[in-house]
């Protein structure tokens, strides 16, 4: 595969909302115990940019084979459509990804604990199950949740662990606002998608809810993240310097506004990904202070 058709395939912006668990997680570490073994956290990042890619490609192989991909669909990266690179050969590339990622998450099941075996089974089998199989995950009203525990206490724990040798309480309250603010990219993803997804059969939240009351469902799961910081600093279960992330409140009021817009719904990705990397880069940064 071409490094164009690589950079295409692998959806930048989903990066970047890979990462941002893997932030909070490394401040996490770093605050409890002032001592963050930085390759470690390092490593772990970039396992989690392997697992995201190959998931990526996973993503738009299934969706290819199952006909929901033509060179009209949002939020793709074309390559197979195009005729650009064969749908065996993404597929392949995709299980590449997650064997390197394996032997990378090796190192760090030696050097911490056999824990991140499990956990980082689970993140491959994630990647496989949320597309593919008879039963895709993605097809069904259960994706938000997926992705929420994947991407929001599995990664944030697990880098925690890597990073700083153990698992706190803090990293599970701080790990609810970042799994709530991934589920709402998706949501957002399958609202933009509701009328292509549901002429296939499939059973996403936006689907069954329509679009006024599947808009409703990400604004309510925003405000969920918000007041998830919010209890959690009043409680002194996160500290109060946590709740610096709600300087990302006037980002996520502009941005449900222009999703309800006319043309909301083609940013609808970028849109709530913005707003999950603001919130979570705030969120770590008030975890360090």
């Amino acid at each position: 595969m071409k490094l164009k058709s690589l950079i295409k395939v692998s959806r930048p912006p989903t990066l970047a909302a890979t990462v941002t668990p893997m932030v909070v997680g490394g401040a996490l570490a770093w605050r409890g115990l002032h001592v963050m073994v930085w390759w470690a956290w390092l490593d772990i990042i970039f396992i989690g940019f392997l697992m995201q890619i190959g998931a990526n490609m996973l993503n738009e192989y299934h969706d290819f084979v199952q006909g929901l991909d033509t060179s009209e669909s949002l939020g793709i990266g074309g390559i197979i459509v195009s005729g650009e690179v064969p749908a065996p050969a993404v597929r392949r590339w995709a299980v590449s990804l997650y064997a390197a990622a394996l032997a990378l998450g090796l190192i760090l099941v030696i050097f911490r604990s056999p824990w991140l075996l499990l956990m980082g089974v689970l993140a491959i089998a994630a990647g496989f199950l949320y597309a593919g199989g008879p039963f895709p995950i993605s097809a069904t009203p259960f994706g938000e949740i997926f992705v929420f525990i994947i991407m929001g206490p599995l990664e944030v724990t697990a880098t925690e662990l890597a990073a700083g040798g153990r698992i706190t309480p803090m990293a599970w309250m701080a790990s609810i606002p970042v799994g709530l603010m991934v589920a709402s990219i998706l949501l957002g993803n399958n609202l933009r998608d509701r009328v292509k997804d549901g002429q296939h059969g499939r059973r996403t939240i936006p689907v069954l809810l329509g679009h006024a009351k599947g808009f409703l469902a990400i604004s309510l799961v925003v405000a969920l993240a918000f007041a998830t910081i919010l209890m959690a600093a009043i409680t002194h279960r996160l500290p109060l310097t946590a709740l610096l992330a709600w300087a990302a409140l006037p980002l996520a009021v502009a941005g449900l506004r222009q999703l309800n817009g006319p043309e909301g719904l083609k940013k609808a990705v970028p849109l709530m990904g913005r707003l999950h990397v603001a919130l979570g880069l705030l969120l770590a940064l008030g975890i360090l202070l």
